[in-house]
């Protein structure tokens, strides 16, 4: 199998990374305003409001456009940089705790640094 039939593959994987990152940050931000459980969150995103699933659904596609880019341009320059960008996403995740973000972005988007820090590590041992 090249590389071009896995690119479905490749695509799905980090579909579902961001899902997973927007799905999490959302269900803890409901969850925290609504006081609810876990089955009642997932009642408020994706049935009671399409306000909510929609903003879901924005959340989760800034999230994949923002994995694939910094994924490009790691395996861009993965020669140069080699372990940088998990020092600066870690320092990224610390300027986003101390920020006074709303919860869901805080949430969201420490969440997605850490998926890019796997990605890096992953990448890293592959090289090597």
């Amino acid at each position: 199998m090249n590389k071009k039939d896995r690119i479905p593959y490749y695509l799905f994987r980090n579909a579902l990374i961001t899902f997973i990152a927007a799905f999490i940050s959302f269900m803890i931000s409901i969850m925290n305003y609504y006081q609810c459980n876990i089955i009642e969150g997932i009642q408020r995103i994706f049935l009671l409001d399409i306000y909510t699933t929609l903003y879901f659904l924005l959340i989760w596609l800034l999230n994949y456009i923002i994995f694939e880019i910094f994924k490009i341009i790691y395996d861009e320059y993965k020669n140069i940089i080699k372990y940088k960008p998990i020092i600066l996403l870690i320092i990224i995740m610390i300027i986003i705790y101390i920020l006074p973000l709303l919860d869901l972005f805080q949430y969201d988007l420490m969440i997605l640094c850490f998926f890019m820090i796997l990605r890096i590590i992953r990448v890293m041992k592959k090289d090597h």
